[in-house]
């Protein structure tokens, strides 16, 4: 398995092969995709897919999912442990330590880690609680993070965040819905 994982990293990196044939050059991408179901977290209803394609040096994320807060802008990222080795994993039920029926961020974070890059521009949930985004993010520019902090994407996961307390505050750091990544092989 390691060894794939540093193949994996290597191609990643690299972000093409170029071959010489004849003086003429030819630039071949590899192109990954890794998917994820969304369950849902905090008994939120949430639930959905995301899809995450690196082709190169772009890495475009995909996320449909409903039951979401209707009207509010639900934040999201993909997070990880530290050294991207360790699988990253939805935080269970045992998570809520203080057992107020709330898993919080710092109660889910043993499990799925720190935010490694936030899927900025927050999509806003449409009146049915529905949210549908797609967003490339150039690897390594604009803050965004390399390859390298993301390598392993197989050990990461996206979580959506956002929902109503009991007393009926959204409240938009509440996990609600989380995902392992998968290696799609095609």
């Amino acid at each position: 398995m390691k060894i794939i994982k540093t193949l994996f990293l290597s191609i990643l990196l690299l972000g093409f092969v170029s071959c010489d044939d004849d003086d003429d050059n030819q630039v071949i991408e590899e192109t990954f995709n890794f998917t994820a179901q969304l369950s849902e977290i905090n008994d939120s209803g949430a639930n959905g897919t995301a899809a995450i394609t690196v082709e190169g040096d772009n890495l475009t994320v995909v996320v449909e999912a409903q039951g979401m807060t209707p009207g509010e802008a639900h934040p999201q990222h993909i997070h990880g442990l530290e050294n991207g080795e360790e699988n990253a994993t939805c935080p269970p039920e045992s998570a809520d330590t203080n057992e107020d029926g709330i898993i919080t961020i710092p109660e889910g974070a043993p499990f799925y880690g720190d935010v490694i890059l936030p899927l900025g521009d927050f999509p806003t949930a449409d009146a049915n609680g529905n949210i549908s985004y797609e967003k490339t993010f150039i690897l390594g520019e604009n803050g965004n993070p390399t390859a390298e902090d993301l390598a392993a994407l197989q050990n990461r996961v996206i979580v959506l965040h956002g929902m109503n307390d009991s007393d009926d505050a959204y409240v938009p750091t509440t996990p609600v819905a989380c995902g392992e990544l998968e290696l799609s092989i095609q």
